[in-house]
């Protein structure tokens, strides 16, 4: 499925495709495990998405 959606992409010459992999620090729990706190994490923080936005973000919506 993930072929799927990302090939066509890829394989765009005119298309640029980026990655950031952000690390919070969060405690030991279920959710953590399941990878669930760390979305939760990044939807919940507007300080994040605004300072993430400003700093790399932006310029791909220019």
């Amino acid at each position: 499925m993930v072929a799927n959606i990302l090939t066509p992409i890829v394989n765009n010459p005119k298309c640029k495709l980026i990655r950031y992999d952000v690390f919070h620090a969060l405690p030991s729990t279920a959710n953590t495990i399941i990878g669930r706190a760390a979305h939760i994490a990044v939807l919940d923080s507007e300080i994040f998405i605004e300072k993430f936005l400003m700093v790399c973000g932006l310029k791909y919506f220019k």
